[in-house]
């Protein structure tokens, strides 16, 4: 008699996604019409470490035909010590029997090399709109097998709502963590829930692998931010401080904090007025480390809606831009040697932009870096000079503060 080596074929599923680990096995044979609702058909199972799972029982076979198809197999998916799948060589064997047929078996074998990704939970903190999201940034790519899928399920938990913990869940690849219809001044922890699906490449690929990864829970923490009129209030003590200490050895030093608070507090103005807020956060932290000698301040939740922030400066609902006379920040952009500007080995500049700004309000960055080491006669003085002599087309950036 003929066996059915002509039109068998299966399979296989690797899937660690729920609880019970299975390896699936689906026959997807071409067989002769008749044949399918007859057979009978045996698994035998070697993982990589070397455990084999073999059914020998025609009378209880692993695949037959049920209800109008064949039946699914599951078999029990073994873990390495880890929790994770095995890697090495697996090989699988099936064996059918048909009336009218010699029993017929297939043998695959595959090698798995498999490591699974170590999940990646980026916050998308806008405290300002507010917008509060959280994005998968785990690489789902891995070199040496073939990304199909994923599917991403989120839960969070925010600590609290009105003195009560409230649950929330998402899907896809960007965490949305309003509650309510609000974004709450809260701790918020996080979890994700990745299924990942992959197909091990072959000549004629059959395994797919189907794995689940779980993230340990994460918190990230929103906040209101200080108002305009906080922000500019540390301004003014930090100026307190400055000309309280004009005399001291610490001088210099405080000078070019409260400078660079300045120019921080600009910045955050003129680009927060005009819609452009992507990291205003990072220039708030900092000015209110400027404002805590150096030390990041604490900061308490009140577990309130976040309010829409006000760009007005506190009370009024003007926005910067609307504002008339308003003073502006100059800026002198050159390289040594430009027409015009300082040449090489320049030590000042004259301009009459520079006259009657006192020196405390200069800003100097040669290339990409502060540079101090700079002086005026008088504040009403249109000459800047400094002590390294410029070099070789160096970059200069001179920022004339108006605040």
């Amino acid at each position: 008699m003929m066996d059915l080596s002509a039109y068998i074929s299966f399979a296989a599923i690797l899937d660690n996604s729920g609880t019970s680990p299975t390896v699936r096995i689906i026959d997807n044979s071409a067989y002769p019409p008749g044949v399918a609702n007859q057979i009978s058909g045996l698994l035998s199972i070697t993982q990589p470490d070397g455990i084999t799972d073999a059914n020998t029982d025609f009378s209880h076979p692993n695949i037959y035909w049920n209800g109008g198809s064949l039946v699914q197999a599951q078999r029990p998916l073994r873990l390495a010590t880890n929790n994770k799948l095995q890697n090495g060589s697996y090989s699988i064997t099936y064996t059918v029997r048909c009336i009218g047929y010699t029993d017929t078996v297939l043998t695959k074998t595959f090698s798995a090399n498999y490591t699974a990704p170590v999940p990646v939970l980026s916050p998308a903190f806008d405290n300002f709109t507010p917008q509060l999201k959280v994005i998968d940034g785990t690489n789902y790519l891995p070199g040496n097998i073939t990304f199909i899928s994923c599917v991403q399920s989120w839960a969070g938990l925010i600590r609290s709502v009105g003195g009560t913990n409230q649950n929330i869940i998402g899907s896809g690849v960007v965490f949305d963590l309003a509650y309510g219809g609000s974004y709450y001044d809260a701790a918020y922890d996080i979890t994700l829930t990745s299924v990942v699906t992959y197909e091990i490449p072959d000549v004629s690929p059959w395994i797919t692998l189907v794995d689940k990864i779980v993230s340990v829970t994460q918190t990230f923490n929103s906040e209101i931010p200080p108002s305009l009129s906080q922000l500019l209030q540390g301004l003014t003590t930090l100026k307190s401080k400055l000309d309280a200490s004009i005399n001291n050895p610490n001088y210099q030093a405080l000078q070019q904090g409260y400078s660079y608070a300045v120019s921080l507090y600009y910045h955050l103005v003129t680009r927060g007025s005009t819609g452009d807020l992507s990291g205003l956060s990072t220039y708030v932290y900092q000015l209110q480390v400027i404002f805590n000698n150096g030390i990041t301040p604490p900061y308490n939740n009140t577990n309130t809606p976040i309010p829409a922030y006000n760009w007005g400066g506190g009370g009024s609902s003007t926005t910067w831009d609307s504002i008339t006379g308003k003073p502006s920040t100059n800026q002198i952009n050159f390289s040594a040697g430009d027409p015009g500007y300082p040449a090489v080995g320049a030590t000042q500049i004259s301009d009459g932009r520079i006259a009657n700004v006192p020196i405390g309000k200069i800003l100097v960055f040669r290339g990409t870096t502060l540079y101090t080491k700079i002086s005026k006669v008088s504040d009403a003085s249109n000459t800047l000079s400094w002590v390294d002599a410029l070099g070789t087309s160096e970059p200069v950036t001179i920022v004339l503060l108006a605040l």
